[in-house]
């Protein structure tokens, strides 16, 4: 139960300075290291959840933009 609690932790922590023009990781280091845990497993997993999320919300975007690179509206 310990581990689920520091997991909520860590992943609240991810998820509120994700978008903040600070460092997520540089609050991951310092969060893990006062709990105790490092797992760079984690880290990577965490941030892949991330990059997902802004890959699900923008897909239109970006597919226009690696499709239809050529077109003015989409520089």
């Amino acid at each position: 139960m310990h581990d689920l609690i520091r997991v909520i932790l860590l992943g609240i922590i991810e998820g509120v300075t994700e978008f903040l023009p600070v460092s997520s990781t540089g609050h991951l280091l310092i969060a893990e290291h006062w709990l105790g845990a490092r797992s760079d497993l984690f880290n990577v997993g965490i941030q892949a959840g991330a990059i997902l999320a802004i890959t699900l919300v923008y897909w239109r975007r970006i597919w226009a933009l690696l499709t239809r690179w050529r077109d003015p509206a989409n520089r």
